[in-house]
């Protein structure tokens, strides 16, 4: 990591995106007092009580892991959120990378949702926000059109979170991205779910910022 760019991204950012323990204990330690919200494909059982001293949002991608962590999760005062798969691709070309491709593995969709509940109908007492990430070098228009999905799919379900995260995959910096659609799908789900919003703008923060020789 460049050690070097904490200091000049902490003042626009409210905190880190890790994708296992030590990308938590790299946000919490070089961004102290910002959040750390950590989401991985798959958890190592080992690792998650010291992910717990780190992690303020942990994000689970499957009803299983959900009920496998979460209740640990919960007792550490941890905000525990589900990685959704709202079945809608707006990429074309690179299926083998979409999260919403026919066959992902990433994210939940609704119909394991349901069926995990019909099984274990304690499961959304443990839940605290819903995540999704299907974007990638894109515009919000592909944002809105996701939002519509998501929607569809578990705008049942929303009410009852305290936050949806937006993942990333947004070109919010490209010269033309369209930042006024992008605030429209902000107000849209606090007004319509009440919950707190979150973005992972990750490419974003350093594109088109210098070269690499």
């Amino acid at each position: 990591s460049n050690y070097d760019c904490y200091p000049l991204l902490a003042p626009h950012l409210a905190g880190t995106e890790a994708s296992g323990l030590f990308e938590a204990r790299l946000g919490a330690e070089e961004m102290p007092g910002k959040e750390v919200h950590v989401f991985c494909a798959a958890y190592r059982a080992d690792e998650m009580d010291e992910l717990v001293q780190y992690a303020d949002h942990i994000v689970f991608n499957s009803p299983a892991q959900l009920a496998k962590f979460g209740p640990a999760a919960k007792a550490a005062g941890k905000s525990v959120g589900l990685r959704i798969n709202p079945e809608c691709s707006t990429q074309d070309g690179h299926a083998i990378y979409d999260p919403c491709a026919p066959g992902s593995r990433l994210g939940t969709t609704r119909a394991q949702w349901n069926a995990a509940v019909a099984a274990n109908p304690a499961l959304p007492n443990l839940l605290d926000g819903l995540h999704f990430h299907t974007l990638c070098e894109q515009d919000s228009d592909a944002l809105a059109t996701t939002l519509d999905a998501v929607a569809q799919k578990f705008g049942d379900l929303l009410p009852r979170m305290q936050w949806l995260n937006f993942g990333g995959g947004h070109h919010i910096t490209r010269p033309g991205y369209d930042i006024a659609m992008l605030e429209r799908c902000i107000t849209r789900a606090q007004q319509d779910w009440g919950v707190t919003v979150y973005l992972e703008p990750g490419e974003a923060c350093a594109l088109n910022a210098g070269f690499l020789l």
